[in-house]
């Protein structure tokens, strides 16, 4: 286990150090290894009196308070904080949170299987989860949060340390790329949770940190980024006097933040002209730093019980492919997982699995001869002995909260018997299968749709790793139909829906590969063309085990959308399937009110 020096930064902050400090003396960490320090940024409330009677009575190593006689700002105050500790590791934790009581064992942890080169780990934060993307294998990530950090003392010594010319926001994003420039990596650590109460409601914004961000956005874009990017900083920020701000005098609050971004500019860039010969590039994404999964204000919970999903994994004779599906798995935060994995021909993967993944709870088989993935599939399915199935295939994978997310709503939702979330689709080049090397050209949401029986009668937006269902589905209405080359997914989906519940997860937990190049990727569609008008045509004139008011009620949202779901029934050629469609709606209406 390390030792942990936390860095608290306090102004007037005495509604939050009672909830604050009671967590972090319930942390399920060794509290010799622990030492906190407060660095109070001259408060006027009774800050300074709550912090002494807590030190008073100090279970940790040592309780350490500074009172500042000015507010000195985030990072300079952190900064302080730093230079009067000592341990390997700081951890830089904002007042207004509550440490989960294994938060700091998942960083210890972290921090002992971590490569050489990490820097830095990020705990996960509750109830909004920062949405930036994220390496699900490695969980490398490009910039991470201040508000709870742990960082390498000397490392963040040697960068610098928090820029103190930044009073508040952005600090973070400056440090993470300069540890970057300086060739550290940084880690998410999904697994170690903090519960930040930075928001009161969701999609709330707050003046200061809506002014403050985006000026810092175009001061990052001097330090860090080419003239272009500073161009397009100003393009941005000019185009913030024809929006309606969070405060009076909005655009009087702009131009004088103009006119100081030149002088300030100047500042910020001279870092950027010291440092020209490292290789590390600044990558904006407008006013923000890093792709961004849908699903920021989405309310993270545990689930209240551990039941065991089982996820299956369709492979053939890549297991280099395979492994980075499974790291995905094992970096799940959900603790009852089942991995059910089935080759399909002669048994490549075996050694690998063996040797690398002893520490996961799977079962694997091979069948020898080749016999299809969708008989592969099915293998799958009675072998699982989980309550709940998700299929996963090899090339893709799952975020770190994805089988938590999707088993909490199946908890809370039991009258749905399926939940699915947003996923990324990918176009990937692969580069070498041997060892496995790729280039993901961009991310992009191809479906974010509501659960819509008629829509999902006309095509598929249940990419098949979003999807969690109960195992009682199966075992009531069978598995994969093994006449199928593809589209096999969208039928089971279909006989699961035309009778039960799927409840819609505005959370982006996974993604799934294309190919990138064009030549394969149309001939891949070519084949799922064939197979569309197969899967549609075998459930046509089947009975729909629904009430009439779910068939109006997804008739209805047909109706209301004409700009999204008319357009790709057109571009399809379903001008005849919608008729079809109402036809059997007025049938079964008529059949029902007989």
């Amino acid at each position: 286990m390390i030792d942990i020096d936390v860095i608290l930064v306090t102004y007037n902050s005495e509604q939050w150090i009672p909830g604050c400090l009671s967590s972090l003396e319930k942390i399920n960490y060794p509290k010799d290894r622990v030492t906190l320090t407060f660095v109070d940024n001259n408060s006027t409330d009774k800050t300074r009196e709550l912090l002494k009677s807590f030190q008073s009575n100090s279970l940790f190593k040592s309780f350490n308070t500074f009172f500042m006689d000015k507010n000195l700002g985030f990072g300079k105050a952190n900064n302080y904080g730093v230079q009067k500790t000592e341990q390997e590791y700081v951890y830089f934790l904002n007042v207004d949170t509550e440490v989960d009581e294994d938060c700091f064992l998942f960083l210890s942890k972290a921090v002992e299987s971590a490569p050489s080169e990490v820097a830095l780990w990020e705990s996960r934060q509750f109830p909004y989860e920062h949405p930036k993307v994220y390496n699900p294998v490695t969980l490398e990530t490009s910039w991470s949060s201040g508000a709870c950090m742990l960082v390498e003392r000397e490392r963040f010594i040697e960068v610098g340390m928090f820029d103190e010319k930044i009073f508040m926001y952005g600090e973070d994003v400056d440090l993470s790329w300069r540890l970057r420039a300086h060739g550290y990596k940084l880690q998410y650590t999904p697994k170690s949770v903090v519960t930040h109460y930075t928001y009161m409601s969701a999609n709330e914004v707050k003046p200061n940190q809506f002014y403050n961000s985006t000026y810092m956005n175009l001061m990052l874009r001097y330090k860090f980024g080419t003239w272009k990017d500073i161009f397009k900083g100003y393009a941005m920020y000019n185009g913030l006097f024809f929006v309606n701000g969070p405060s009076t005098g909005h655009k009087k609050i702009i131009f004088k933040k103009i006119i100081a971004s030149f002088f300030d500019g100047g500042k910020y860039r001279r870092w950027y002209l010291r440092n020209k010969n490292k290789s590390f590039k600044a990558d904006f994404k407008l006013w923000d730093y890093e792709i961004i999964r849908d699903g920021a204000f989405y309310v993270n919970q545990f689930p209240a019980a551990q039941p065991l999903v089982s996820i299956l994994i369709r492979t053939c004779g890549r297991p280099d492919v395979l492994r980075e599906a499974l790291i995905s798995v094992r970096n799940q935060t959900y603790k009852n997982i089942e991995v059910v994995i089935v080759e399909d021909g002669p048994d490549v993967s075996r050694s690998m699995i063996e040797s690398e993944f002893a520490d996961l709870n799977y079962v694997y088989q091979a069948t020898n001869q080749n016999v299809g993935r969708c008989i592969v599939g099915n293998i799958a399915l009675e072998t699982a002995t989980g309550a709940y199935f998700n299929f996963l295939d090899d090339d893709d994978l799952l975020y770190s909260d994805h089988v938590e997310v999707l088993v909490h709503q199946l908890l809370t939702h039991p009258d749905h018997q399926a939940a699915y979330s947003i996923s990324f689709e990918v176009p990937t080049e692969v580069l070498s299968r041997e060892p496995y090397i790729y280039k993901e050209l961009f991310h992009n949401v191809q479906h974010k749709q509501p659960f819509n029986r008629l829509v999902l009668m006309h095509h598929n937006y249940f990419p098949i790793q979003t999807v969690m269902f109960e195992r009682g589905i199966f075992e009531e209405l069978g598995g994969i139909d093994p006449s199928l080359e593809v589209l096999e997914d969208w039928d089971l989906w279909l006989r699961y829906a035309l009778k039960y519940k799927f409840k819609y997860v505005e959370k982006l937990t996974s993604l799934y590969r294309i190919p990138a190049h064009p030549v394969h990727h149309g001939s891949r569609q070519e084949l799922f063309d064939h197979y569309l008008e197969i899967v549609r045509a075998k459930h046509m004139n089947k009975k729909l085990e629904i009430s009439i008011a779910d068939i109006f009620k997804d008739a209805e949202y047909l109706m209301n959308k004409p700009p999204t779901i008319i357009y790709q029934f057109k571009k399809m050629g379903g001008r005849l399937f919608i008729h079809k469609l109402k036809n059997k709606i007025f049938y079964i209406a008529k059949k029902v009110l007989r």
